[in-house]
């Protein structure tokens, strides 16, 4: 059984994707949006009316609870998670920076200019420091790299406020204090999902100080961004309903939506962590991870919505960010762009057509054949990923070796 074990596990993993994907097919059908945005509203309605979106209702004592038990039963099995050592400082409102010290006394990074993960706000930042036998930033690290990371902490009451431009000058306060405490003009910028999203923003807003701008799984054209474009752009959902009734959105709430992307797998896994030893210890961390979700600021929520999936701004070239218009193409620095061919949070299309708004000697499309959680910490990704953008790195944004990669 042993023997068989990676076999069966593909074979698990490829109908899990087959399956998803059929299912999103169907979901992205107009009816059935529209019907899932009037049953939100319904469901709003009710919330207000019996105070479900209160912190004291039963309900949402319950979700809580919940949450912590699922995070307290994933850590006792699964590895320690974000071990990588780290110097971390407070940087505006909740927000934190840490700073990740290159291996061998940074010899080398006094000779390349340092990194800044931005990742999204919906999850915490240690999926790029996972646990001691899959981590990116170690990865990077242990190659000479000095790597910072915007971890964005856990919002308070106070946060519900908190909006669009608010997160894009937290993206702007990290950067200059990278710059300050290393004495470098500029960054490279990785940025992860929404966190790509928010590091393009400020690449566009920013031209001097990015030096480069890598993009893990980041829609582009978020008119081809399904099957998140068709259910946030439906007339009856109202992004700013949610923010009013929530506040905060909490963490369960958040993650609820995204089981709701790929239903099979989220069903279907614990057979992959029971079969597949080899990556039981990364399959029991990322349950770590998607537990410890935290409130997503309401206001910065519908602001995300509205900016990129209905008015898709950023492409249109008419995104306002305090007072100033910007789009994709005021990008100005040379741009890896690496796109999950199974990506089904998001699509590879929307990602691909970044290239119809860069130069082509501005810009290298990196072809993987993994999801969007695997592009990060995929067994796949250590052979592919991480190769491809340390040399990235280290040969001063030249093209990595080839144009696409396989899932080893």
């Amino acid at each position: 059984m042993t023997a068989e074990a990676p076999r069966l596990s593909a074979f698990i993993e490829h109908w899990q994707w087959v399956l998803d994907d059929r299912l999103l097919r169907i979901a992205q059908w107009p009816a059935l949006a529209h019907v899932a945005g009037w049953t939100l509203d319904r469901w709003f309605d009710w919330a207000v009316l019996t105070g479900a979106a209160a912190a004291w209702h039963p309900l949402a004592l319950a979700q809580e609870a919940q949450q912590a038990t699922l995070l307290a039963a994933a850590r006792a099995a699964a590895p320690p998670t974000a071990t990588t050592p780290c110097a971390v400082a407070p940087l505006a409102a909740h927000t934190w920076l840490r700073r990740y010290t290159p291996a061998g006394g940074g010899v080398s990074a006094r000779r390349r200019l340092p990194v800044l993960v931005v990742n999204s706000l919906i999850n915490r930042h240690y999926i790029f420091d996972l646990h001691a036998g899959r981590s990116f930033i170690g990865y990077l690290t242990s190659s000479g790299q000095e790597v910072f990371a915007l971890d964005w902490g856990v919002p308070d009451a106070a946060a519900r406020h908190w909006g669009l431009d608010d997160a894009v000058g937290v993206i702007a306060r990290a950067v200059a204090t990278v710059c300050a405490e290393t004495g470098v003009p500029a960054v490279h910028l990785l940025g992860y999902s929404m966190g790509g999203v928010l590091a393009t923003t400020y690449a566009a807003l920013d031209p001097q100080r990015t030096a480069s701008l890598i993009l893990l799984g980041t829609p582009a054209d978020f008119a081809r961004d399904l099957p998140l474009r068709a259910w946030l752009t439906a007339p009856t959902f109202h992004p700013q309903r949610l923010a009013d009734v929530f506040g905060n959105l909490p963490g369960w709430l958040v993650s609820a939506s995204f089981r709701g992307v790929k239903p099979v797998t989220y069903a279907t896994k614990p057979w992959l962590i029971w079969l597949d030893a080899a990556e039981r210890d990364t399959h029991l961390a990322v349950e770590v991870w998607l537990a410890d979700a935290v409130a997503l600021p309401g206001r910065f929520y519908a602001d995300f919505v509205t900016a990129y999936y209905r008015e898709n701004a950023l492409w249109a070239g008419t995104l306002q960010i305090g007072g100033q218009r910007v789009g994709v193409g005021d990008v100005r620095c040379p741009v890896l762009n690496v796109i999950g061919a199974l990506d089904q949070v998001v699509h590879p299309t929307s990602a691909t057509a970044l290239a119809e708004r860069l130069p082509a000697e501005q810009y290298t499309a990196y072809r993987a054949s993994l999801g969007h959680l695997a592009l990060v910490v995929g067994r796949g990704a250590t052979a592919t990923v991480w190769p491809a953008v340390q040399s990235w790195l280290a040969g001063e944004n030249s093209p990595p070796h080839g144009a696409s990669c396989r899932e080893a």
